[in-house]
């Protein structure tokens, strides 16, 4: 090697490691990621906004104000499904898994609500719940694909 060659790997050691393509996420990732923002950022606005809601519709509930379901839904509902899309988007192993928990967090939290709030007759309930199913199916089923083939 010439000399000039030496000392540009020197200045620049990645210049002798090969580079590998980023492939594209699967679109059963894609699609974990495009719920799991839409749930997030929803979340995020309606944790935030019921967390200085009034008092008056908080009659019948087991908290004074929304103040601490506010946070719950901030929190769990909210930055929970952010940082699961953010595990999917870098390749993290446990990405599925965390689908998973998102979509079981959100109808633990649409069915505490139906409970608290005495109705099951609300069709957001009802979206909440599919989009809920549909992401803890999405990470299932990403989770059963991208396990290696088991030999019998």
């Amino acid at each position: 090697m010439r000399a000039q060659d030496q000392e540009g790997m020197f200045l620049n050691p990645s210049a002798t490691q090969p580079r590998t393509a980023v492939r594209p996420l699967p679109g059963i990732a894609r699609a974990a990621v495009a719920l799991e923002i839409f749930l997030g950022v929803g979340a995020l606005f309606g944790g935030g906004r019921s967390s200085w809601g009034p008092t008056a519709t908080c009659s019948g509930s087991p908290f004074p104000s929304y103040l601490v379901p506010g946070i719950v839904l901030f929190t769990l509902v909210g930055i929970a499904p952010l940082l699961a899309a953010a595990s999917t988007a870098r390749r993290q192993a446990l990405a599925p898994i965390a689908a998973v928990a998102v979509g079981v967090t959100l109808i633990g939290w649409v069915c505490v609500e139906m409970v608290v709030r005495a109705g099951i007759g609300s069709l957001g309930w009802a979206h909440y719940l599919v989009l809920g199913v549909c992401i803890s199916a999405i990470g299932m089923a990403w989770g059963r694909s991208s396990q290696p083939d088991r030999a019998s």
